[in-house]
């Protein structure tokens, strides 16, 4: 399994996050495709149905977090299968593990 770019404290942050909630998150983009930059965001996208005010309290433990890189919340119902099919080949089980 390819990794994540991600540090190993930040990652374990994000973790620590993400296991608040029951849903599958999957990280995907350049942090995991190996063209990442210093300050790249992190995209991830949550394969679940969840209501706009539970996807709001994720992006905000997100913004209060000491990570210093943006983390992009996609849910899978929102996007393309045109962009599905351009990212599916990069996408990275986050959690549940």
């Amino acid at each position: 399994m390819t990794k994540i770019h991600v540090n190993e404290p930040h990652l374990s942050i994000i973790k620590q996050i993400l296991s608040q909630y029951p849903y599958e998150f999957f990280a995907f983009g350049s942090r995991v495709n190996g063209k990442h930059k210093h300050l790249s965001d992190l995209d991830i996208m949550i394969k679940d149905d969840i209501s706009g005010s539970t996807l709001e309290k994720i992006r905000g433990d997100f913004e209060d977090s000491n990570i210093p890189f943006k983390i992009d919340i996609v849910l899978y119902k929102d996007i393309s299968p045109e962009f599905y099919h351009r990212i599916k080949s990069d996408l990275r089980k986050i959690h549940p593990q």
